[in-house]
């Protein structure tokens, strides 16, 4: 027996599993040793089935079992997840009378991993004695469960009933620590760690800065890591991945250079992590030096390497260096050729994706699987739908039109390509689907916003007995993102709700975004504070919510609710609640804000730094955004754009224009954005001959091809300069059709040229667009009114009675001391009202003597001169500054918002009022700032 014995054991050990038993079945003696080698060599090789028959063999023939049978069977039934058979063996296991603590921790954890929780906690109170291995697996239950919290409670609680804690404790502990929020908690281990008996190896040291790593904390990472009294290269690159996730190269790159000095040899991992954080082209001279590197330790021939190369060079968009490398690489690395195709796609690069397939056909190379994918990906987009389809007929003529993966790219492009019908043929054709193709096929119907068939795809799910999972919910709730489709959002919402899934932060966000979008704030809040967790991408959604709305002081209120919640704002949260600051224009919220950023460990990158010079520029801070704009080490085509923006809302039109000059300067190239900029400066500032000029190079010198907002700014540059034909030319060109704001542009250059006839041209395409338009009704009214066909304009005002279409409200805002004060013309309803309009009375006869004469001929309405002039006076802009005045210290700045364009009337007045009061007053109306002091405005009275 003895030596049959060792056989089994033998041939169980080599996995030679039939060998084993065929020995063992002709055993003429079996005891209890035989049955437990045989067991747990079917054990080892995760044949639960077999461990769980060889059981009941037992039972039935005997011997009975013994609690290394019970653990290895246990084992078994938990790696192959045979959790109804696990229990019974319990109940079985429990009847037999006291219970090994080896055993009960078997027990406890086959519970655990099967997450039932609440059964696993009961084994565990009830466990006579417990060891360092069974709290071991409580903190581990805990800890997948991201009961964080509790699994250190646990770890207390171990220390507190006398069991100390090892190092697979410690190790369990810092391997479920990834949470920024929980890092405190991270720290404390740490230090407790630190008091312990036990002597740290550079095993624990590193997992203790992989935990910091996993934390974001940079500061706590460097501060090991220079500590350490040993380091090896998993640390070094552990220490790298810390600032390659924190969006922090510079460093990451010195300490690579660091690497070179202690002679720490550099491996694969190192330069693909390192090669991550060179992901825009600014960095390039940094992916550059790496790139020696590589070179240097000879590993320019590792295919993932070589890939993470190019993926640099395309991030750089350094395509011709991408393309460069290709070559210098082997013909059979497909893995390279298939990075370089998916660079031009990434970059839309089409032709010269299409070319690369070419080559590689020639070169013999077989497209596989990531081949097509690349293609496909390359052809979604409208302009390439023939390429994309012949890519198709060429993908079904090979047996990768079975290949569920491809037919998901090619629904996704057609998604994408806007042609849905196409998309549901691939989806009926495939043989094998999965959760990706129904969710495909909803994201392609939401692309062009087709509710109905959503729902109807949605209901075909159900009918196929496949459940929406999170991803398809989130698109057809993406797709009911406008009022008219608020019904089909609130069907998906009882979807949410039949599936239980109302509490996932991911859907919770989707849903309060889509009702906030459908103009249903209170439902958006009700949905918000629903969800039982929030986490920093809900946060900060709510809050980019508030601010598109114009609720300033609620996303505001929000943001710094945050860290009461136990969340550490992130670089997302921080870009909604500057664009929050930035939509309402509120200059010391935003400040605020930036000292919250300061004090914070977030590394200004350039996303963020873009977002604080928006800020400053649409706030009134010109200083600022251009103090933001020479902090910033990385500086991207986006933060020319925002800095010549912010120029060219100010009215500083030359400065603007060089400030792209000086970017051209810099080898950085402008995009469609940065040109919509420069010709905004241009028309605001007067500046024809520029604009002109510009707009001709966009195309000659960039490549550019111009949109409607190109051609909207020509329209305004010319209409401006009274130039009425050339600018209706202007918005003829425009690709399509002219939407509403060209003709709405083209009807202001109308009025304020007294071109009456194309002013009517004019309103009648734009209430042909939108027959509610309260602007045109006004704009027409007034022209009429300015021509003297008064009976023309009140006929027109009867109309728009008669139609219900009201004229939108004009007001001015002003902040004092924290709080936002609103006024409208003629405003009574303030406390303050008799001192407002007192006061404003004395200024205005004051800058009369000065020699303001109010323009009375802007009062379209037919009463005598002196009502007219009353009326003028108590416009609301001159009512809020007047209140700034009474309300705020001799020589503080005052800062007022218009949400309409400023009349020629109240901007002479406020010149004259700035002069007399020695005050500074910014304006912001609703299409420039005008800085106002001593007499003078910053936009040369041209807006």
């Amino acid at each position: 027996m003895i030596v049959e014995n060792h056989l089994v054991h033998a041939y169980g050990i080599c996995g030679e599993l039939q060998d084993s038993r065929k020995i063992f079945d002709v055993m003429p003696q079996r005891n209890l040793f035989s049955w437990n080698i045989m067991i747990g060599a079917y054990a080892s090789s995760g044949s639960g089935d077999q461990v769980v028959n060889l059981l009941y063999d037992m039972f039935n023939q005997g011997p009975y079992p013994n609690y290394v049978t019970y653990i290895s069977v246990l084992r078994a039934c938990t790696s192959s997840e045979m959790w109804e058979e696990a229990k019974l063996i319990h109940s079985v296991i429990v009847e037999g009378g006291s219970v090994p603590c080896n055993v009960e921790n078997a027990i406890f954890s086959m519970y655990a991993k099967c997450g039932n929780l609440q059964d696993a906690l009961t084994v565990f109170e009830r466990m006579e004695s417990r060891n360092e291995v069974s709290w071991n697996a409580l903190i581990s239950a805990y800890a997948s469960k991201g009961c964080f919290a509790d699994a250190f409670h646990s770890f207390n609680q171990m220390i507190l009933q006398g069991c100390n804690p090892g190092r697979a404790t410690y190790m369990t502990l810092l391997n479920a620590f990834d949470d920024s929020s929980i890092l405190q908690l991270g720290r404390s281990i740490h230090v407790q760690f630190m008091g312990s008996n036990i002597e740290p190896d550079i095993v624990l040291n590193t997992a203790f800065l992989n935990m910091y790593r996993k934390n974001g904390s940079l500061r706590d990472a460097r501060t090991l890591f220079d500590n350490l009294p040993q380091r090896n290269l998993v640390s070094w690159n552990v220490m790298l991945a810390t600032y390659a996730e924190n969006g922090s190269p510079g460093e990451a790159l010195a300490l690579l250079g660091q690497m070179y000095l202690q002679q720490v040899k550099p491996d694969g991992i190192t330069f693909i992590t390192i090669l991550n954080t060179c992901s825009e082209p600014a960095m390039l001279i940094n992916g550059e030096i790496i790139f020696d590197g590589v070179v240097k330790w000879s590993m320019e021939s590792d295919a993932l390497v070589g890939s993470s190369l190019l993926s640099m060079y395309g991030k750089c968009a350094a395509l011709y260096e991408a393309r460069a490398l290709l070559e210098r690489m082997p013909d059979n690395n497909m893995v390279a050729w298939n990075s370089m195709l998916a660079i031009y796609a990434q970059k839309e690069h089409t032709q010269e994706a299409i070319e690369l397939f070419g080559e590689m056909q020639a070169r013999g190379l077989i497209a596989d699987r990531v081949t097509c994918i690349s293609m496909i990906r390359a052809c979604s987009q409208p302009s390439m739908i023939n390429q994309g389809i012949r890519l198709h007929v060429l993908v079904f003529s090979t047996t990768l039109k079975r290949n569920t993966a491809v037919c998901n790219a090619l629904i996704t492009m057609y998604g994408k390509c806007k042609k849905a019908a196409y998309a549901e043929k691939v989806f009926k054709a495939m043989t094998v689907r999965d959760q990706i193709s129904w969710n495909a096929l909803i994201a392609a119907y939401a692309q062009q916003e087709d509710v109905g068939e959503i729902l109807n795809v949605l209901l075909e799910m159900y009918q196929n007995g496949v459940k929406p999972n999170k991803a398809s919910l989130v698109s057809a709730l993406d797709a009911c993102c406008m009022p008219v489709a608020l019904t089909s959002g609130q069907i998906i919402h009882y979807q949410i709700l039949d599936l239980g899934l109302e509490t996932d932060v991911m859907l919770g966000t989707a849903l309060f975004t889509m009702y906030g979008k459908c103009n249903k704030l209170e439902d958006a809040r009700r949905v918000f504070d629903f969800l039982p967790k929030h986490d920093v991408v809900s946060w900060s959604a709510m809050i980019s919510m508030y601010g598109q709305h114009g609720h300033g002081k609620e996303a505001f209120r929000i943001f710094h609710e945050m860290p009461s919640g136990g969340l550490v704002p992130n670089r997302v949260t921080y870009i909604s609640i500057l664009d929050a600051c930035a939509s309402v224009a509120a200059l010391p919220e935003g400040k605020l804000v930036h000292a919250c950023f300061t004090e914070g460990e977030l590394e200004l990158d350039v996303i963020v730094g873009n977002a604080f010079i928006s800020m400053y520029g649409k706030c009134g801070s010109l200083e600022n955004a251009v103090y933001m704009f020479k902090r910033m080490k990385i500086r991207d085509v986006v933060s020319w754009s925002a800095l010549i923006a912010a120029f060219s809302q100010h009215g500083h039109g030359e400065e603007a224009i060089n400030i792209f000059c000086e970017m051209l300067e810099n080898c950085v190239r402008p995009d469609n954005i940065t040109f919509v900029s420069v010709l905004s400066a241009c028309s605001h500032a007067g500046l024809f001959a520029e604009g002109c000029k510009y707009f001709d190079s966009m195309e000659e010198d960039h490549g550019l091809t111009a949109t409607e907002d190109h051609y909207l700014c020509m329209i305004d540059l010319f209409g401006r300069m009274g130039r009425l034909d050339e600018a209706e030319k202007y918005l003829l060109k425009i690709p399509g059709k002219p939407g509403i704001v060209a003709w709405m542009t083209l009807l202001s250059a109308s009025r304020l040229h007294n071109d009456l006839e194309r002013g009517c041209y004019a309103a009648e395409k734009v209430l042909e667009i939108d027959p509610q338009n309260d602007a045109v009704y006004v704009t027409l009214s007034n022209m009429l009114s300015a021509a003297g066909k008064w009976d023309e304009a009140a006929k027109l005002r009867k109309i728009m009675i008669q139609r219900g279409i009201k004229k939108s409200q004009g007001w001015s805002s002003i902040t004092v001391d924290g709080r936002v004060t609103e006024f409208s013309a003629g405003d009574t309803s303030h406390p303050q009202t008799s001192e407002i309009h007192s006061e404003l009375d004395k200024i205005t006869e004051e800058i009369k003597m000065m020699g303001y004469v109010p323009d009375t001929k802007l009062v379209l309405h037919d009463v005598v001169e002196a009502e007219k002039e009353l009326l003028l006076c108590h416009h609301s802009e001159r009512l809020a500054i007047t209140f700034g005045l009474i309300n705020t210290q001799r020589g503080t700045p005052l800062h007022v918002i218009k949400n309409l364009r400023v009349c020629s009337d109240c901007h002479t007045a406020t010149k004259y009022i700035s002069k007399l009061t020695k005050r500074t007053i910014i304006v912001r109306d609703a299409n420039r700032f005008h800085h106002f002091e001593n007499g003078i405005c910053s936009c040369g009275d041209y807006w």
